[in-house]
C-alpha cells in the first residue's frame, strides 16, 4: 500500500486540511494518509480547542486513514523540534513513503535548497544569530542578518512565511521519506484556524472565558511554586526570564497580559507562550531523544490494515501503543515521555472542566471510524 504522511494540529480540522489531503492523494498516487497530530496542547503553546479524540474523529472523517499522536514535548516546541518529532514519528513506522506539507512557496526544489543551506551552515548560523540576539534583535531578524552574511543571495522572503518555515524544517529532518509540497490557496493555515477558533469561542464565550481563567491559574501556581532557576530550566531560557516571570505574575490580569509583560526582543510572544506550557507541564527541554513510541489515536478500515502492517517488528522501530494500561511495560525509557502526554490530557481536562476519570488517557481508546 502506497502511503503518505502529514504533520498537523487539526485545531480544528478545516477545509484547508481537506484540500491538502485530497491534493496529496492526487500528486503522490498514494492510497493511505497517515497523520501525526498534536495532542492536548498545540504548538502555539496553549490547550487545543477540542480534545484530541474529537479532533481525531473529524480528521478521519475528512480523509485521514491512520492518526497517531505527536508527543507533547514536541507538540509544544519551536518549529525545528516540532518538525523533528513529527518526521521521526512517521519514519519510525518503517513504511511511509512520502511526506506532504503545505507551503506558501509551493516549490519543493526551492524549499529543499533552503533546507540544505540551513543544515549545512547550521553551526555558523547559530553563532551569528546568537550574537545578533545579544545585541537586542528578535530571533527571526537575527537569523535573517546571519543568513545575509553567510549567503548574500539567499532569498530571505522564504523565511517570512510560517508554512514555508515549517516545510524547511520538515525537509531538514527527512531520512527515508520523499518530500512533496502543496501550495496553499487563499488565507494561510494559521489565519483559517484562528478564524474558526474565534467563531467557536463566540458561540460559547462563557466556556472559553472560564477555560482561560483556569489555565491562567495553573500558570500562576506553577510560577509561584518554582524558583527562577527552575523556571528558566523548563523554558531553556536565560536573560533573566525566570525572574521576570516571578516579578510579573502578581500583577498580570490574564495569560495574554503576563506574556506581554515578560516578552522581550530575545523572546517573542509565541516563544513565551510555549514556555508557559512547558512550565505547566513540567517539560524540560531535551530534544536529543527521538519519539520513543507510536501512540495510536484512531483509524478507519484502511488505517487498520496499515496498522497491522506497521506492528510487524521488521517494519516499525519503536513500540506501537493502542492501550497504555496493557502496553506500558513495552516503553522502557519512553515512559517519561508518555507521562507528559498523559499529564497534558489531565491538565486539558482541568482547564475545560471535564471529567478527570472518563476523559483520561487511561480510559479513552482509539477512535474507530467506519463508513
Amino acid at each position: 500500500m502506497k502511503s503518505f504522511g502529514i504533520i498537523a494540529e487539526f485545531n480544528p480540522f478545516h477545509l484547508g486540511h481537506k484540500y491538502l489531503i485530497d491534493r496529496a492523494r492526487e500528486v503522490t498516487g498514494s492510497d493511505i494518509c497517515v497523520a501525526v497530530m498534536s495532542g492536548s496542547f498545540v504548538q502555539r503553546g496553549g490547550p487545543a480547542v477540542f480534545d484530541k479524540w474529537e479532533r481525531t474523529r473529524l480528521a478521519i472523517e475528512g480523509g485521514v486513514n491512520l492518526l497517531v499522536e505527536l508527543p507533547a514535548v514536541y507538540a509544544t516546541a519551536s518549529a525545528e523540534h516540532f518538525a523533528f518529532g513529527g518526521v521521526k514519528t512517521l519514519e519510525a513506522m518503517g513504511c511511509i513513503d512520502r511526506l506532504v506539507f503545505g507551503s506558501e512557496s509551493g516549490d519543493v526544489k526551492l524549499l529543499e535548497d533552503a533546507a540544505h543551506l540551513l543544515k549545512k551552515k547550521d553551526a555558523e548560523i547559530f553563532q551569528l544569530t546568537r550574537s545578533f540576539s545579544k545585541k537586542g534583535l528578535a530571533f527571526p531578524k537575527a537569523r535573517e542578518e546571519a543568513l545575509h552574511i553567510i549567503s548574500p543571495n539567499f532569498d530571505l522572503g522564504i523565511l517570512r512565511e510560517p508554512n514555508n518555515i515549517l516545510a524547511i524544517e520538515y525537509i531538514k529532518q527527512l531520512e527515508s521519506m520523499e518530500p512533496y509540497t502543496i501550495k496553499r490557496i487563499g488565507q494561510g493555515h494559521h489565519e483559517s484556524a484562528t478564524a474558526l477558533r474565534n467563531r467557536i469561542a463566540a458561540g460559547n464565550p462563557e466556556a472559553f472565558r472560564q477555560a482561560e481563567a483556569n489555565y491562567f491559574n495553573l500558570i500562576r501556581s506553577r510560577i509561584l511554586q518554582g524558583s527562577a532557576d527552575e523556571l528558566e530550566k523548563m523554558c531553556a531560557a536565560g536573560d533573566g526570564l525566570g525572574n521576570r516571570l516571578k516579578d510579573s505574575v502578581r500583577f498580570a490580569e490574564n495569560t495574554d497580559d503576563l506574556i506581554r509583560k515578560v516578552k522581550s526582543k530575545a523572546y517573542t510572544y509565541s516563544s513565551v507562550e510555549r514556555m508557559l506550557a512547558h512550565i505547566v507541564l513540567g517539560i524540560e527541554m531535551n530534544y536529543s531523544q527521538a519519539p520513543a513510541y507510536i501512540r495510536v489515536l484512531g483509524f478507519d478500515e484502511k488505517g487498520a490494515k496499515l496498522l497491522k502492517h506497521i506492528k510487524k517488528q521488521e517494519y516499525n522501530r519503536v513500540p506501537v501503543i493502542t492501550n497504555i494500561n496493557k502496553e506500558w511495560e513495552k516503553l522502557g525509557d519512553g515512559q517519561a515521555m508518555l507521562e507528559k502526554d498523559i499529564l497534558a490530557t489531565d491538565v486539558f481536562n482541568v482547564i475545560w472542566n471535564r471529567n478527570m476519570y472518563k476523559e483520561s488517557d487511561y480510559v479513552k481508546k482509539p477512535v474507530i471510524v467506519t463508513f
